[in-house]
């Protein structure tokens, strides 16, 4: 069991948001290397891709600045985080930005019968990976 003390209660923080962010690339990653059998893994890969982002994005703000409370009420809008973050300097993603209306709505969450357009998946990963690594460099020194 884990317990936490008083001092330990606010444990959110750049770092921790960036390394969350690792961990949801680093799975999206590797379902994308799976060839699809039985089971296609595609809509879970684009979410992982999508919260990836997020954290990424939450990490950066929060550094420079931005209080949970302000995150917490931007959620999971991978739109206003972007328009955010290029005020502070980050490069504009379009397949990240593409994305955003689907990963806002929960759409990648609970299967709907709507056709959505998602962004080809080779470049929403190169983007995240691109955006991990901006955000690395102006965070790397926690």
């Amino acid at each position: 069991m884990i317990r936490f003390t008083e001092g330990m209660k606010n444990l959110e923080d750049e770092a921790t948001f960036f390394s969350l962010s690792s961990e949801y690339l680093e799975a999206a990653e590797t379902l994308n290397k799976i060839p699809p059998t039985k089971v296609n893994y595609w809509i879970i890969t684009y979410y992982l891709l999508g919260h990836s982002a997020e954290l990424s994005l939450k990490s950066f703000l929060f550094k420079r600045g931005m209080s949970l409370k302000e995150l917490r009420k931007i959620g999971h809008d991978l739109f206003e985080l972007l328009d955010k973050a290029k005020n502070h300097g980050i490069q504009d993603f379009n397949s990240i930005r593409s994305l955003s209306p689907i990963y806002k709505s929960k759409k990648l969450e609970y299967r709907q019968r709507n056709i959505e357009s998602f962004p080809p998946i080779d470049n929403l990963i190169l983007e995240v990976k691109e955006l991990h690594l901006m955000v690395f460099e102006s965070i790397s020194y926690f």
